[in-house]
């Protein structure tokens, strides 16, 4: 399992989470995001279209990435490069 903690900077559009989910469904680890909202903690699986447009992503959120599986090196280098955009 590979896991990689950031602090989001800027908001997160919905198209943006639309684009993040569909750039993760390339992959075929498991790839989650784990944060905390209003004392609350979410996981969200990414490949989730539904999940990720319902997450309380605002700027300063601190996000942790989590990938498991066969490509999880590479699924985790994309969705990092993907998530980098807000930070």
């Amino acid at each position: 399992m590979r896991v990689h903690e950031f602090v989001i900077q800027s908001e997160i559009q919905r198209r943006d989470l639309t684009d993040i989910s569909s750039q993760s469904a390339h992959f075929i680890s498991e790839i989650s995001i784990d944060f905390i909202h209003n004392e609350v903690r979410h996981v969200v699986d990414v490949k989730s279209l539904l999940g990720m447009l319902l997450v309380p992503i605002k700027s300063g959120t601190l996000i942790r990435l989590l990938t498991k599986g066969k490509d999880e090196e590479e699924a985790m280098h994309v969705m990092f490069e993907l998530f980098q955009t807000f930070q």
